[in-house]
């Protein structure tokens, strides 16, 4: 297992840094849009795994979605969601969040083995948040591609995104090992693709398949730093 890794794909909510207390830090800071929040919440839930092939075919079902539950217009929704929602979350993780404990090494020294990086986020505005969560410049130079599934017109598990991302970064989808707190999601899109999986483990996290390694990112680091040595099967 491992024996033969070309590119790393990391989620980034929950992976690349600690997200506990993010969705109550929302609502603190959006008091009068609970139900929108709380909305969001939802739909995001019902479409799960979808593809939508486009942004734009994403989008208008997400703000239908959105106004059929909330009776508001679909461009308020949008507004909404792009503006005043991801926005809240850019400056809440620059204000309480940073990023994982040796992070910047893990990266530089994939980046020295010639493994190639990626981000790949559910969420838009994914550049901008981790530059809110301090990635140096330096650290940013060593990813070879920063994605979100929206921007794909999907939602993670979606077979679709990880393959395209796997042609983007010119690497076997075999030879890709995906990095994510999510079994459900990170995890199912990883197999549905072939592709490694390896489960960072968080204040909720829940299996699917025990097939896989389920290790604390400080462990996660220390086998990067360590050289990553091949596992068992």
């Amino acid at each position: 297992m491992f024996s033969d890794v070309k590119a790393v794909i990391f989620d980034l909510d929950g992976t690349l840094y600690n997200f506990k207390w993010m969705p109550l830090r929302l609502i603190w800071s959006l008091p009068t849009d609970f139900f929108r929040i709380k909305a969001d919440r939802d739909v995001r839930r019902k479409l799960k795994g979808c593809d939508y092939g486009t942004p734009d075919a994403y989008k208008a079902e997400y703000s239908r979605r959105m106004s059929k539950m909330l009776n508001f217009k679909q461009e308020d929704a949008l507004n909404w969601y792009s503006n005043r929602y991801m926005g809240t979350m850019c400056f809440l993780l620059k204000r309480y969040y940073s990023k994982r404990p040796k992070l910047a090494e893990v990266f530089e020294e994939l980046h020295k083995k010639g493994i190639k990086i990626a981000v790949f986020s559910d969420y838009p505005r994914v550049k901008q948040r981790i530059r809110a969560l301090d990635f140096s410049d330096e650290t940013i130079s060593t990813i070879s591609g920063i994605y979100s599934a929206e921007d794909f017109g999907s939602q993670k598990p979606a077979v679709r995104p990880f393959l395209e991302i796997a042609q983007h970064l010119e690497v076997e989808p075999e030879k890709c090992l995906v990095v994510g707190d999510r079994d459900d999601t990170d995890g199912d899109g990883a197999r549905q693709t072939n592709m490694e999986f390896i489960q960072i483990e968080t204040h909720k996290t829940k299996i699917k398949e025990a097939n896989h390694p389920v290790w604390s990112w400080e462990d996660f680091a220390t086998w990067v730093l360590d050289g990553m040595e091949p596992l068992e099967d």
